[in-house]
């Protein structure tokens, strides 16, 4: 709807006949002030605080901590803060985790906090924030810290860095090896340790949203987990295509078939090229050249039929690797310019893959 109304005001500003027309700029005017209020009622609607994810977080650590013969006090701030119930839906399962991580990795027994001359209860705190329109989760504890000399040498072992590399690295590299898969500085793996997702789980689902997580420690003082989210994200539902060696994304909404090359019983034309759909020839469109990527070899691929605008037209790919609901962001300010890109999609797999915008190959074969 925003776009719709961004080409009308194109057209009013650049058309003199519609300029002279002052009720077509009243009526214009009209649009814009109920576009501005259904998207504020729309992200009302969207959003919710915070208190709805933290909320539970205490009572796993109750339980876990008396399973572990530990003490621990929560506290949470910031439980109203306002976020996007997509964000909050996709962060259970890091949440739970870096919870868990903390009281069975974190905080030490009461005999070993009273001989430091701690606190015999240990604290773990949940908090919330917003920061320049992103999301601030933050969530430490006041235990042993990471020890660092040993997540070295488990790195080391696992063959993730080379020992010799390893002993010049800076203590901040040291603490983001914690999210290499199947690094763990436990000894033993444990029924609590060994349950669910790991850390390296934790940042994909983060990096996912596109958020970044970042760890801070001290020994003897704490851990901390901070996870930068944004507040708002989109998802949509999008077909996922090989392209050239590459994966690309158009959304599923325009898309009415898929045919293999054989099927579509492709014909060539000097530069044009068209297909059979239920008895009628559309043009096809060989998506790789257009995007800059390879070709697809003649009498290969598949052939993505698409509707746009009521006008059809066919997109020849490697082939269709999946259909999947995903979060995408905004393309990336060095390529806005790039008409036949609509965002970035982000896959399960924490992998970003380029969105096509449909509109402009539509435009383009026309």
């Amino acid at each position: 709807m925003t776009q719709g109304q961004e080409r009308l005001e194109e057209l009013f500003r650049s058309a003199g006949y519609f300029a002279r027309q002052r009720a077509f700029g009243d009526e214009l005017d009209q649009l814009a002030r109920a576009v501005r209020e259904l998207r504020r009622r729309a992200l009302e609607i969207r959003t919710t605080p915070v208190r709805r994810l933290l909320e539970r977080l205490p009572r796993v650590a109750f339980d876990l901590a008396r399973e572990l013969g530990k003490r621990v006090r929560v506290e949470l701030a910031g439980e109203e803060v306002e976020v996007d119930r997509a964000v909050l839906d996709h962060l259970d399962d890091a949440l739970l985790h870096l919870v868990r991580n903390a009281i069975d990795h974190g905080l030490e027994s009461e005999p070993e906090r009273i001989a430091a001359g701690k606190d015999p209860v240990g604290l773990l705190r949940l908090s919330a924030a917003r920061a320049g329109g992103r999301l601030q989760l933050r969530i430490d504890e006041d235990g042993r810290g990471i020890d660092l000399e040993k997540v070295r040498k488990r790195a080391v072992e696992q063959g993730l860095v080379v020992a010799m590399v390893a002993e010049d690295l800076p203590a901040e590299r040291i603490r983001e090896l914690i999210f290499e898969p199947g690094l763990s500085t436990k000894d033993q793996v444990s029924d609590v340790s060994g349950r669910g997702v790991g850390l390296d789980a934790v940042k994909r689902q983060v990096e996912a949203l596109g958020g970044a997580i970042t760890v801070t420690s001290e020994a003897g003082r704490g851990t901390a987990f901070l996870l930068d989210l944004p507040s708002m994200v989109t998802l949509q539902r999008v077909l996922v295509l090989q392209v050239g060696g590459q994966r690309v994304a158009l959304p599923i909404v325009a898309v009415e078939a898929v045919l293999s090359a054989r099927e579509a019983a492709v014909e060539r034309a000097g530069v044009d090229s068209f297909f059979m759909f239920k008895d009628e020839p559309l043009p096809l469109v060989d998506l790789g050249p257009r995007i800059g990527l390879a070709d697809v070899p003649e009498g290969a691929g598949s052939v993505v039929v698409l509707e746009v605008r009521g006008f059809k037209l066919g997109v020849l790919v490697d082939r269709v690797l999946d259909d999947l609901e995903v979060f995408v962001r905004e393309t990336p300010e060095p390529l806005v310019q790039h008409a036949h890109l609509g965002g970035v999609a982000i896959l399960r797999d924490g992998a970003p893959v380029f969105l096509l915008e449909i509109g402009s190959l539509v435009e383009n074969a026309a």
